[in-house]
């Protein structure tokens, strides 16, 4: 049985990074450091999976509705649904920051997947490996602070469990509006302005990282 050519990268992508990364999980024993490293092999599968489901739902949308409107809400989705898991009481009984880390390191595994994916479609010039460096600055950055602030959102939500699943479907609006916007920036005549705003993310995440300490 042959493989299509994109089935056959999405697998061995999958497999060439996923399969290490759990071999390195067997070998941490800090238990935080495990579900980061897992997260991140989440984020590698739902970069096959949400493109698996981009094709399928642009063949009832136009280019332009896709990239605008369904492809953001799809990736958000299929990077930020396994955060979801920090949500049980039992286990946890205060959500601790560790999800943000765990929503950044999707993103991150996300944006591995679809940079290689991208990559691979290239005339594999000398220019085309400056763009990769360009494309993970940028892009790659958006996907892991989109999740990251998924995340932040749960985390600083967590008081309002009465009322989370409307929380839940507006964060995952939110965080597709930022995606979408960055797509947008990128169309239109605001390149720079889609190149510093996943660096403008990452800064004020990070400085919120600095201060959730307290808030545990």
């Amino acid at each position: 049985m042959r493989m299509g050519e994109l089935g056959f990268q999405f697998l061995s992508v999958f497999i060439a990074i996923v399969i290490p990364l759990l071999f390195l999980t067997l070998m941490i024993e800090n238990k935080a450091g495990k579900t980061v490293i897992l997260y991140c092999c989440w984020g590698v599968f739902a970069g096959a999976l949400a493109y698996n489901l981009n094709m399928y739902f642009s063949s009832s949308t136009g280019q332009w509705r896709m990239i605008q409107t369904v492809s953001p809400l799809i990736e958000e989705l299929s990077k930020g649904l396994p955060l979801l898991l920090f949500l049980n009481r039992k286990k946890y009984p205060r959500i601790p920051k560790l999800i943000i880390y765990c929503a950044f390191a999707s993103g991150i595994g996300f944006s591995i997947q679809e940079s290689l994916f991208h990559f691979s479609l290239s005339s594999q010039e000398l220019t085309d490996v400056w763009m990769l460096a360009v494309r993970t600055l940028t892009t790659s950055l958006m996907h892991a602070m989109t999740t990251a602030a998924f995340g932040i959102g749960l985390f600083i939500s967590q008081k309002r469990r009465n009322i989370m699943i409307p929380l839940i479907f507006g964060l995952f609006a939110l965080c597709a509006t930022l995606h979408a916007l960055y797509n947008l920036f990128l169309q239109a005549d605001f390149v720079f302005v889609a190149a510093f705003m996943p660096l403008v993310m990452f800064v004020t995440g990070r400085l919120f990282m600095i201060c959730a300490d307290d808030m545990e």
